[in-house]
């Protein structure tokens, strides 16, 4: 990991603390709404791209406030993001973790002008030959779906956006349904930023019912802060550790908790010699579903380096393109 000067800092750590659901989601809202320079009149003028910014720094600004500290991607690691966007232009982009719509403004605002004849969300049908585009975030609060679903309004994307409620792991067995999405489809992008113990049991979720791929991109947020092993050793892990994994009791409580790496060196090359145990537990906010996922995919990973936007702390997206697969 590089070490660029970390952003100003606001708020000190949150973990530990309430930092969400007390009510500044609904108050980031209210305050949106209110501001003349997100209001249409005064933003009719602008391009898609102006007019969404002008959101996101709301939204971050808000976010500075005493005891209004967001969970967002912020814009160090997320002006990475877009710029893997920008380079691979994918047409279906899937979030699992709306909360107030930052990331999916900031990662979603390129797709009409890089898909401008497909079909966006609002408009697909059950043709399964139809040129789709468009962002799905999934989102467990209907409070922060609310807050995402006007957040996105205001920056010209609530055509481009579709949000999906309820848990992800059983949202994500039954997409294909919801979204009338048949197969081979799937998804050209995922960005993981909800309940970090969800990331390996739903990306192994979303290998069996054929939503990732060859060819598809994850990139899953606050792998550093606070640090997610099972998935990175899901990741990085070699179709044969994964298989042999699979023949292993699965736990019926969580395993001891893998620490994350002491030295900054070390971030890079750890955990490549799993998956490690916790790969196989699954939690209770699971609501019951299990998956072996599909071992066989191969998965190529680097970090994008990048900070807590209001903390100053050190955090890192992982990036994992699945480049095939080995039988």
């Amino acid at each position: 990991m590089s070490s660029p000067q970390p952003p100003p800092k606001y708020h000190e750590p949150v973990q530990g603390t309430v930092f969400h659901g007390d009510g500044r989601e609904e108050a980031l809202l209210k305050h949106l709404n209110s501001l003349p320079e997100l209001s249409a009149d005064q933003t009719a003028s602008l391009s898609l791209q102006d007019k969404s910014q002008r959101v996101l720094d709301a939204i971050h600004e808000f976010g500075k406030q005493e005891n209004s500290y967001l969970m967002s991607v912020g814009d160090t690691k997320g002006r990475k993001v877009e710029a893997l966007i920008s380079e691979r232009k994918p047409k279906l982009i899937l979030e699992l973790g709306s909360y107030v719509g930052f990331s999916g403004i900031s990662f979603s605002r390129q797709l009409p002008s890089q898909h401008p004849n497909s079909v966006y969300p609002h408009e697909w049908t059950s043709n399964p030959e139809e040129d789709r585009a468009g962002y799905i975030s999934l989102e467990k609060s209907e409070v922060y779906a609310d807050t995402a679903r006007g957040a996105f309004k205001l920056a010209g994307l609530d055509k481009v956006v579709k949000i999906v409620t309820g848990s992800s792991t059983t949202s994500l067995k039954n997409l294909r349904k919801t979204l009338n999405m048949p197969r081979p489809l799937k998804f050209d992008m995922v960005f993981l930023d909800h309940l970090k113990p969800l990331y390996t049991i739903d990306l192994k979720v979303m290998e069996e019912e054929g939503l990732v791929g060859p060819g598809t991109v994850l990139v899953a947020d606050n792998v550093v802060k606070p640090g997610n092993p099972p998935y990175l050793s899901y990741v990085r892990a070699s179709p044969v550790s994964k298989r042999a994994i699979l023949s292993q009791t699965r736990p019926t409580s969580q395993p001891p908790i893998t620490p994350n790496p002491t030295n900054e060196s070390d971030w890079d090359s750890a955990f490549k010699n799993g998956p490690i145990d916790e790969t196989l537990w699954v939690p209770e906010e699971a609501e019951g579903v299990q998956a072996d996922g599909d071992p066989g995919l191969v998965y190529t990973s680097q970090m994008l380096d990048g900070w807590d936007p209001y903390t100053g702390e050190r955090d890192a997206c992982e990036v994992s393109v699945c480049t095939g697969r080995e039988d």
